[in-house]
């Protein structure tokens, strides 16, 4: 019982420490940006728009740890004004031109009668900087798979699916409005994307029966601004089996709970800063800290991170659980 609770100190918190964050901080900046009511409008896709095959503006992107959603799969693509590049200064977030656009679809992988895989698109969320401002809205796929409507509330869509280890799981899988992007996004009173940090980007991909450089790749093709590799850490995949323990624990607690966990994000009063380059005695992560948050923490409660998560991620779990047990 003591594991449990230790567990559910890092993985979940307390409702009313949402409610406290979110009410004391005050307004997020924002650009009055006016999003469009379809997704096609902005013409960032060629041809089939479910083929989510950019523009030329545009370049797919992977990272090396991703959040947890459901187990659904994610489309990551960043789309530049023409002749903008983004600049790499460090290991967190490049700089962003003004204009950019990230866009995230969220699907699954499914099987037609002829076991023809082919993915089940659910939602595509955008996050576009304007006037040095992020502004997010989430977009809702059509039954038809040829159109995905703004959404201005959240709403749920049913889900049947076979995760990784091919166990079939059923959710009403959770589309987040506006608002419920800010509660994850939010850093102080600005809103920043999570994933694309550069030692997030710094990892290899499989190109062509090739593996490439995602950062280089990124330079070569007019994306990035990069004047040298050498310097910038690699954010762990935390499914990497090689990779240490410690190391995955804190790449998975980086990318699925320190957006919120951290001094500016909204859950800075539990006490936890579980980003990636916070030392290891400032983040609040030992025994006596996570017992303290721990009881007060009912299993099933509230899945983290906060929004989007119906089910809880088996796999991440026990790589916490691990982690925390390799500390006694």
């Amino acid at each position: 019982m003591k594991k449990v609770l230790i567990l559910m100190g890092i993985l979940l918190i307390p409702i009313f420490f949402i409610i406290l964050n979110n009410t004391g901080r005050g307004s997020v900046a924002q650009s009055n940006v006016i999003f469009r009511d379809r997704l096609s409008d902005y013409d960032l896709f060629k041809g089939k728009i479910a083929d989510l095959i950019p523009n030329d503006e545009g370049i797919s992107f992977e990272l090396a740890s991703g959040l947890f959603t459901d187990y659904a799969e994610k489309k990551r693509i960043i789309f530049l004004p023409k002749g903008k590049k983004m600049i790499a200064t460090d290991d967190g977030l490049p700089i962003f031109p003004d204009g950019t656009i990230i866009s995230k679809t969220f699907f699954y992988d499914q099987k037609d009668i002829l076991q023809r895989s082919r993915p089940l698109l659910l939602e595509t969320r955008l996050l576009i900087n304007k006037n040095g401002q992020w502004n997010a809205a989430t977009y809702k796929w059509n039954t038809a798979q040829d159109e995905a409507l703004l959404l201005k509330d959240s709403t749920t869509v049913p889900v049947s699916f076979l995760d990784k280890r091919g166990v079939e799981r059923h959710t009403n899988y959770i589309i987040p409005s506006p608002k419920d992007c800010v509660a994850c996004h939010r850093q102080g009173n600005n809103l920043l994307p999570i994933g694309p940090k550069i030692r997030n980007l710094n990892r290899f991909l499989s190109d062509e029966n090739d593996t490439v450089q995602q950062l280089v790749q990124l330079k070569n093709k007019g994306f990035l601004d990069l004047k040298s590799r050498t310097g910038f850490n690699s954010l762990p995949n935390f499914d990497a089996t090689d990779e240490s323990t410690i190391h995955r624990a804190r790449a998975y607690l980086e990318i699925n709970c320190a957006h919120c966990h951290n001094p500016k994000g909204t859950a800075y009063m539990t006490m936890l800063d579980l980003r990636y380059e916070s030392p290891m005695n400032e983040t609040g992560i030992w025994l006596k800290q996570a017992k303290i948050i721990g009881r007060m923490s009912v299993l099933g409660e509230m899945h983290m991170p906060q929004k989007g998560t119906t089910v809880l991620h088996d796999e991440g779990i026990l790589l916490i659980k691990s982690y925390l047990e390799s500390m006694k």
